[in-house]
């Protein structure tokens, strides 16, 4: 039997976890920008950035994983509605978010709900 996961959706819970995700998304920020700064300053061949560019896209999508894993909520919905859309982020982005698509814990209704209406501050 799956035991239903409960989002926490208190006031101190929601400012926390907006402001790790808004600084782990300045840390992907900052990773692409010093990627991008370091190609311009080497003559490297096409293939080889490309490969630099693959290797950060691993990283980074491995990484947001862990942390949509982490905190749940709508972030797991819209990590979910990422890994069904091709062409619109990188390749290794949506294959690491697909294991979001079966791998999460399960929700009830009311459990949805509560969490709609804590996070977007009312309901759907």
């Amino acid at each position: 039997m799956e035991v239903e996961w409960r989002a926490d959706t208190g006031p101190l819970s929601l400012v926390r976890r907006a402001a790790s995700t808004l600084l782990f998304a300045r840390k992907i920020d900052k990773s692409v920008k010093r990627l991008e700064r370091q190609l311009e300053e080497e003559t490297s061949d096409e293939e080889a950035r490309e490969e630099r560019w693959e290797q950060l896209h691993r990283a980074n999508a491995k990484a947001t994983l862990r942390h949509i894993v982490k905190y749940k909520g709508f972030l797991a919905k819209f990590g979910q509605g990422l890994s069904a859309r091709d062409g619109n982020i990188p390749g290794p982005y949506r294959e690491e978010l697909r294991a979001l698509q079966d791998h999460l814990p399960v929700s009830g209704k009311g459990e949805v709900d509560k969490t709609v209406r804590a996070e977007l501050g009312r309901a759907l």
